[in-house]
This record gives C-alpha cells, structure tokens and sequence, in this order.
C-alpha cells in the first residue's frame, strides 16, 4: 500500500497522440499505487442515462440512438469525428460539464484517500481546460505503424486514425503543456519501469500490485 504518512499528492494529466496506448501507461501507474479517472469510462456511463440520451438526440438527432433509444456510440462517433463543428458542440455542451462535475468528485475522493498520485486519462484534457488542476503532465507517444496496428485492432478503417487526429487539438500543443513523456513502443514491462522512474522522480511514494 501506498504510506500514509507520505503527505506528497500529485495531479497527474496524461495526453498523448491517438492510439498511442494511454490506456496501458494508466495501467502502469494505476498498478504502481495511483488512482485513475477514466474519462472515457465516465463518458460511457454518462451516454447511459436518459437525460444525456435526450440531448445527444436534440442536438444530432434520432440517427446517432440505437432501437432502445441509447446513444451509439460508433454512430455518433463517425458523425462528430467527420465534422468539428459537431464535434465542439458535442464535447462542450454534453461532455464537458459532466465529466468535469466527475472529476472533481474523484478530486475530493483521491485528497481524502492515502494514495499519493490521481492519474487523469482523458484524451481532451487540454481541450476541457483541466490540465489546469494537474501538478504534471505526461505525454504519450509511439511510433505510427504501431498506432495503426493498434486503430486497425478497434475496428477502424484505415483512414479513421488521420481523421481523428485532425479533429483535436494539434499534437505540438499536447506536447508543449507536457511537463515529461512516456514512449510506448516497447513491453508492458517497459512502460512499467517508465512509470516507475516518473514517480521515484516526482518523490511520491508508490509500490507495484501483485497479479
């Protein structure tokens, strides 16, 4: 367990190109001891209520809700990822506020809580303005044949991981508020022992999880 009488807590925001892995460094950290917010996690739930369903409909329209009158996720992706008109008023009417209101419950949990690093995995940390609330930044980064191995293994077609990158936010910015960077282009194990001189390095206390 992460020692309770370390009184050293660490933000820690985590960008990064897409399909660069972000999900596996959050794993590092979260087994060397950090909490992890999951955006995407808390946008899934959030596209689980109706009142959200509601909105998405008012704003898009009947065509991006499956039979049962939920958000489709993939059809609500292809429509606001091939329009950035549709994608801001997505992200800043619906998504935003939300996961912000999320965050901040996670924020107040994780200072109440012995753990010494909150972890942020959301891919527009930037864009929502909460690199604000971060003590550090980590940018994640691969080499593009393996982001495209890895686009290829959610599904996408092959021209998906281009159209999505030139609808966010210019990889130079993410890089420039990055306080350090994680390149994932190797194990499990490498980004493991990454994560670990991050944390040694920020003087946090943290241990690695058993299987």
């Amino acid at each position: 367990m992460t020692d309770p009488a370390c009184n050293r807590k660490l933000v820690v925001g985590l960008v990064g190109q897409v399909c660069a892995g972000k999900s596996t460094v959050a794993e590092a950290f979260r087994r060397h001891g950090a909490i992890v917010f999951d955006a995407d996690r808390a946008v899934h739930e959030l596209y689980a209520q109706a009142a959200v369903a509601r909105q998405v409909r008012e704003l898009f329209g009947a065509g991006v809700l499956d039979g049962e009158g939920r958000v489709n996720r993939e059809e609500l992706g292809r429509l606001v990822f091939s329009d950035p008109v549709q994608l801001k008023r997505l992200t800043e009417e619906v998504v935003f506020p939300r996961v912000r209101d999320s965050l901040m419950a996670e924020l107040e949990r994780f200072r109440a809580s012995d753990s010494a690093v909150l972890l942020l995995d959301a891919p527009t940390l930037v864009e929502a303005g909460l690199t604000e609330l971060c003590d550090q930044v980590v940018f994640v980064t691969a080499r593009l044949a393996r982001r495209q191995q890895w686009a290829r293994a959610r599904g996408w077609e092959p021209s998906e991981l281009g159209r999505r990158e030139a609808c966010m936010l210019d990889e130079e910015q993410k890089r420039r508020v990055a306080t350090t960077s994680i390149c994932n282009d190797g194990t499990r194990e490498d980004i493991e022992v990454q994560a670990g001189k991050l944390l040694a390095a920020w003087n946090v206390s943290w241990h690695v999880a058993s299987e």
